[in-house]
């Protein structure tokens, strides 16, 4: 499941700045023709009293938009924080080794949310059941398909052991969060341990699992809990519109 927002004004300068900064890749794509190439922001300037971003010309491009008139052109990147953004633009001009190219009205900010991360709120555990054990786990990263946790909690007797084996399912598990965040629990009715191993730096066992069986309900308070703390993230990291 994907979900669109629209990046807008200063927001998207504030973007272009970072790109340039990061040295971002972009995927560049000439609208009706079959050019395609790899290209990066270098600087942004003030041009026909219109905002513009220059990139490297290169021969290919010269030649195919000598054909297309005005451009129109399609671009497209992963941001640093792994989410997919894309814009189209209209017009632009070649001066030697440069091109200007108008600064797009909007930027499309696509997430896709079950494979989103987000670092789980302090406080958030995972409890399961295992047998006459119910081991804890502190939540370190989350998404709607899954988690990647710590053991902190088990008895003295299996501390030093690992608890499961990889592809090891456990039922009845439940996701606790902060009483700011939820009061309630969320309810997982079969977890899949996917790799466990132990983290020596840390000296602890970190489990990446999967919710692999959730009832509809509860998987759509987790999905409406995730878009929210998405949502807080990345207003904070950067404003649709500012």
């Amino acid at each position: 499941m994907a979900k669109s927002e629209k990046i807008k004004g200063n927001a998207i300068t504030k973007l272009f700045e970072e790109l340039i900064t990061y040295k971002t890749s972009l995927k560049m794509s000439l609208l009706n023709s079959d050019f395609e190439q790899l290209t990066r922001i270098t600087a942004l300037a003030d041009r026909h009293n219109e905002l513009h971003f220059i990139i490297g010309t290169q021969e290919d491009f010269e030649h195919a938009s000598a054909k297309a008139a005005p451009w129109r052109i399609r671009f497209e990147f992963t941001g640093r924080d792994h989410i997919e953004y894309g814009f189209t633009t209209i017009g632009g001009e070649i001066h030697g080794n440069r091109t200007f190219v108008k600064m797009p009205r909007v930027v499309e900010r696509n997430q896709r949310r079950k494979l989103f991360r987000i670092n789980a709120p302090a406080g958030t555990k995972l409890c399961l059941t295992l047998g006459g054990i119910r081991p804890e786990l502190e939540v370190i990263n989350l998404s709607i398909g899954g988690s990647l946790a710590a053991l902190v909690q088990t008895n003295s007797e299996v501390k030093g052991s690992p608890l499961f084996a990889d592809n090891y399912f456990l039922k009845d598990a439940e996701l606790i969060f902060p009483a700011e965040i939820m009061r309630h629990p969320i309810k997982i009715s079969a977890i899949q341990i996917k790799r466990m191993k132990m983290n020596t730096e840390r000296e602890r066992y970190e489990v990446a699992l999967e919710f692999y069986e959730i009832d509809q309900s509860e998987q759509q308070k987790l999905t409406d809990l995730i878009y929210r703390l998405q949502r807080q993230y990345l207003r904070k990291r950067l404003p649709l519109d500012i």
